[in-house]
């Protein structure tokens, strides 16, 4: 069984409602420009979490830097 397209469910659920099919139309192209797909959103979830990965790297590495350059003062 194939899956409709949300736009689509929603453009059938705007018509249920009593919206013409004009206004339908232009509320699902709404929010069609508005909201994330899908995909969009998973590319920019694993956007987010590899820049924290990248931040949380670059924090240890200060950290260890720090702590090798007290280390070798102290020698």
């Amino acid at each position: 069984m194939s899956r409709m397209n949300p736009i689509l469910r929603l453009r059938r659920l705007f018509r249920q409602v009593g919206a013409q099919p004009r206004e339908a139309d232009e509320l699902s192209t709404v929010l069609d420009e508005i909201y994330l797909s899908r995909q969009e959103f998973e590319e920019r979830i694993a956007r987010l979490m590899a820049e924290n990965r990248n931040q949380s790297l670059l924090g240890v590495l200060i950290i260890v830097g720090i702590g090798v350059g007290v280390l070798a003062l102290v020698n």
